[in-house]
């Protein structure tokens, strides 16, 4: 059997070595372009018996994490290399693509069909256009990982690729890596920036076929390549672009963490390519103790050479006794460390409109280089191969390689400045190292719950109200319920053509608690418990000693008096009150039962009894802000906790139709008071994941907030966090939570202006600033009092003065 491997490994190799050699001899740009076939499914026959898959993943925040996290990533990265065995090849590709040119300050973020928001989509369009210039680079980035392994047919190849990809996958996400595989379309259009760079990638599998006569592969080829423009062997020209691919030649003895990253997080378009050729264990010892006796060889020969001539013979050149020393501690490394050898090369290849720029560029990328121990070697008459390398194909066809370890090809991490620029999202503000925009689409998150948090004065509400008017722009089907102890969100919401509800004591607003309009297609059980634990809380709002837990007793008596008011009531055909809840509380025979009906006694009658009508709020328009700036502390805990019933049967409703629910929860952490109001709180967080209910909870006071375990629980699952300027105990419990390094921790210092801080979405942590400029959407925004009391002055003024437009109130 082995024989027959060796034999079948053997006839895979000739092919290769075969096809290599016609791609090197093609005259025509079909032939040169180191792939055969693409499938639909993303694998590719890169020559015959030969076949790859690429996966797409996530950065992370590698650079400014702790030195805890980078270890911990360092050792899941050595683990994905390792991984793979010697019957495949890795190759991992960073691409910095420029955004096009027309697209920079001509792009559409925002839909301006609405005409309520038309105004502000065309406003926000331009904001986010010019502050797209602002960028640094403008450049998207995109890490692949490709691996390739031998097969006699695709159907052979498949269930081998996808092994490697389950596990890849497993190992990123270890990281807080996402990645998703890449279908054939988002295969060839990675392969179409290098080698059509500029050009756009329009392509549909109905074009390929015995009709058109034509292959995916047609589409990803340059009009031309011409590998010695000018006479130069050293770059090439892809149709009207300069192209050159550099090797990373030489390295020093030793190398940091960064010194990939540093030459990704160049601001100018290039490709980062690292090719491995994993090597079998077995096989790597005798290869480094044949190296070893080679040199044990040299030195004799040597030293006899000295003896002979009288010299010392213990005085060896000082290369070969490094040398030896470094082959002796590779051998311990690979039996005694669990390290791994590769046959490894690098690869850099940028491109520009003319031949001075692309050697400036090259220069650039050289400087870095050497900067961080590696010196690049131009690919002269290999231009050809170099590219071919370059594509996410999985195929090496530079033979310039060297050995690597484990740990010498995983220090070569790529992860650089990180980025969020996803598709769909809204703005959030400017990165605050590169200035380009930070988008997030809260949607792509695999838990979109999250929390806001900062100092008066912050920019906390700025943001909430930003992410607001991103969320009507960008989803017009979407709803959204703001709950607003003090009153400040009913400007954005009636901006945006929303529903301001107030509760107060002369409000006509009512809301029945015991509503169950939205959720009748739900079984009795499954209502009735989720409205016990319901009541339970509103019971403990009504408490006057926030931290007491409600005994057993009460629970057990309010229970039963919630499943005998449905019970009572469904007899009269109707849905009970608040009174008919308390009625029953008065006539139980327990003396608990009395206390709890005082309690309630004051919802039920007088001028805090609008929570004992039928409701009379339906949430009918898109958005609707619920206004508790007139009800006292202890009541608001009691309001916010009925309309959160509300929004539980809303939510429901919605989700039947595929909408979305977003709720904003401001001083949330007024829900942290009492036990069953933080249990009830904690599984409608958790409930509403699994009904597309995207929550947040605002709050300027996070370390009573994160005192309890519970939200601590729901902070840890959440995968929204924005962090605004933090006083030194908030900031203190937040870097204890999220391990935030001592350079994050300084994004959310004091000292940091008003809209700075540190976005917190998935596995991504990106430093934030927003100069946003003034004029409607800004208004809109803004909370800073002294400004909203000019502006009030100013309209009133031009009211005053015969204007139509009439002052706010």
């Amino acid at each position: 059997m082995e024989r027959l491997a060796r034999e079948r490994e053997q006839k895979l190799t000739d092919k290769t070595r075969d096809q290599r050699r016609r791609r090197r001899a093609a005259k025509d740009v079909y032939g040169a372009i180191g792939f055969d076939l693409m499938y639909a499914d993303g694998t590719c026959q890169v020559e015959e018996g030969l076949f790859s898959e690429s996966i797409a993943f996530d950065d992370i925040s590698y650079q400014s994490a702790t030195d805890e996290t980078k270890k911990a990533v360092f050792t899941a990265w050595c683990d994905l290399f390792d991984y793979f065995g010697a019957d495949s090849a890795v190759q991992l590709t960073v691409a910095n693509t420029p955004i096009p040119a027309a697209e920079i300050g001509n792009r559409t973020f925002f839909d301006e069909g609405d005409g309520v928001t038309a105004a502000y989509a065309r406003e926000y369009n331009r904001i986010l256009n010019d502050k797209m210039r602002e960028g640094v680079s403008n450049l998207t980035r995109e890490r692949y990982l490709t691996f390739a392994t031998g097969a006699a047919s695709v159907d052979e190849a498949v269930p081998k690729l996808a092994r490697m990809r389950t596990d890849a996958e497993q190992t990123l996400a270890r990281m807080r890596s996402a990645s998703r595989r890449l279908d054939g379309r988002e295969r060839l259009a990675a392969m179409n920036r290098i080698l059509r760079p500029g050009e756009p990638f329009l392509f549909d599998w109905e074009s390929v076929g015995a009709m058109s006569n034509l292959t995916a592969k047609d589409f990803v080829c340059p009009p031309s390549l011409d590998f010695k423009p000018d006479g130069m062997a050293g770059c090439y020209r892809s149709g009207g672009t300069w192209c050159q691919v550099l090797s990373m030649h030489r390295f020093g003895s030793e190398l940091e963490d960064k010194c990939l990253a540093d030459i990704i997080d160049l601001p100018i378009p290039l490709v980062a390519t690292i090719h491995l050729q994993p090597l079998d264990k077995a096989a790597s010892v005798a290869f480094v103790k044949r190296r070893i006796a080679w040199m044990d060889k040299e030195i004799i020969d040597e030293q006899m050479a000295a003896v002979k001539k009288g010299y010392d013979f213990q005085i060896l050149p000082s290369e070969l006794k490094y040398s030896k020393e470094e082959a002796e501690d590779l051998l311990d490394h690979l039996q005694n460390k669990n390290q791994r050898l590769y046959s490894y090369t690098g690869l850099v290849y940028t491109y520009a409109d003319t031949y001075d720029e692309l050697q400036r560029r090259v220069m650039r990328i050289a400087s870095t280089a050497r900067q961080n121990s590696i010196e690049l070697d131009s690919l002269d008459y290999r231009q050809r191969e170099g590219m071919n390398s370059t594509i996410p194909a999985g195929e090496n066809h530079v033979e310039v390689s060297r050995m690597m370890t484990t740990a010498q090809v995983a220090i070569q991490l790529p992860f650089a400045t990180q980025e969020l620029m996803q598709e769909g999202g809204g703005y959030y503000g400017q990165n605050k190292q590169s200035s380009n925009l930070v988008l997030c689409n809260r949607k792509l998150l695999a838990s979109p719950m999250g929390f806001v948090a900062g100092k008066p004065g912050s920019g906390k509400s700025f943001s909430v109200k930003r992410e607001i008017v991103n969320t009507v722009l960008a989803y017009p089907d979407d709803e959204i319920i703001v709950l607003d102890p003090a009153g400040e969100y009913s400007p954005v919401v009636e901006g945006c053509g929303g529903e301001c509800i107030r509760f107060a004591p002369d409000s006509d607003t009512h809301l029945n608690p015991f509503d169950l309009s939205d959720v009748a297609h739900q079984s009795t059980a499954a209502q009735m418990a989720f409205k016990i634990d319901a009541f339970l809380a509103l019971s403990s709002a009504t408490m006057a000693e926030g931290s007491q837990g409600l005994p057993e007793a009460d629970k057990s008596i309010i229970g039963r008096c919630v499943e005998l008011a449905y019970d009572r009531c469904a007899d009269e055909g109707r849905l009970p009150l608040l009174g008919d809840f308390h009625r029953l509380l008065a006539a139980q025979p327990e003396a608990e039962a009395q206390r709890i009906a005082l309690r309630y006694e004051r919802y039920v009658r007088g001028a805090l009894s609008f929570f004992n009508h039928e409701s009379n709020v339906t949430f009918e328009k898109r958005i609707t802000n619920v206004d508790f700036k007139d009800l006292s502390e202890n009541m608001r805990a009691f309001g916010i906790i009925a309309v959160l019933e509300s929004v539980r049967n809303r939510m429901y409703r919605n989700y039947e139709r595929g909408v979305t629910t977003w709720l904003y929860i401001d001083e949330v952490q007024s829900l942290f008071g009492h036990p069953a109001i933080i249990s009830y709180f904690s599984k409608f967080w958790a409930e509403g994941r699994k009904f597309n209910l995207i929550c947040t909870g605002i709050s300027q006071n996070s370390v009573y907030m994160l005192e309890h375990e519970e939200a601590r629980n729901m902070v840890l699952n959440s995968d929204f966090i924005l962090l605004h300027k933090q006083s030194p105990l908030d900031r203190k419990a937040w870097t204890e939570l999220l391990d935030l390094s001592a350079q994050e921790a300084d994004y959310i210092a004091e000292s940091v202006r008003a809209g700075e801080g540190l976005l917190v979405a998935g596995g991504a942590r990106v430093p934030i600033k927003d100069d946003f400029p003034k004029g409607a959407l800004y208004d809109l925004f803004n909370t800073k009092p002294e400004e909203i009391a000019a502006l009030k002055r100013a309209r009133r003024f031009t009211f005053g003065g015969g204007a139509r437009e009439e002052p706010l109130d």
